[in-house]
């Protein structure tokens, strides 16, 4: 798992490229994050089917912090799909500078951060300041925020 992030953390310096296929960039150089875009899925979905384990048969019980890690687990899963078409050139071309690339990198980058972070303040914030949080408002913030962040961001995909 360390070993599946430090491969992402060293590829995301390299795959921003696929961005820019139509900038006049080197077909070569092109091709070379091309393949690092599609490189980088492998140690995401090593992450992912790691997530996925830990849940399977598990008594998972649906607080407020696991919905939003579990609202982490589906943005980026549909975000690194979406990264797959990116990382293809001839399909980037059709879709370079439109919504999709907005969308994408919105649901990666911005909405999983945030899911991410909230899981930890759900479940960190009882435990450091010894007072629990309304669970029914983290229930309503969880569902508002997932409907949102979905009626946002991936109708941009179309």
């Amino acid at each position: 798992m360390v070993g599946a992030l430090l491969v992402i953390a060293f590829l995301s310096f390299i795959v921003w490229g696929h961005h820019m296929f139509l900038t006049g960039m080197d077909p070569f150089l092109g091709s070379v994050f091309t393949f690092t875009t599609l490189l980088i899925a492998i140690p995401s979905a090593v992450k992912v089917f790691n997530y996925l384990a830990t849940l399977w048969r598990g008594n998972i019980r649906f607080t407020p912090a696991m919905l939003f890690a579990i609202g982490f687990v589906s943005t980026f899963i549909t975000g690194g799909l979406t990264g797959l078409i990116l990382g293809d050139s001839a399909l980037d071309i059709n879709v370079h500078d439109t919504y999709f690339v907005t969308g994408h990198f919105h649901i990666v980058m911005g909405v999983s951060a945030i899911y991410g972070m909230m899981a930890g303040v759900y479940h960190w914030f009882p435990k450091m300041y010894g007072r629990m949080m309304n669970k029914k408002l983290g229930y309503f913030h969880f569902w508002v925020t997932f409907i949102s962040a979905y009626g946002v961001f991936f109708p941009m995909h179309f």
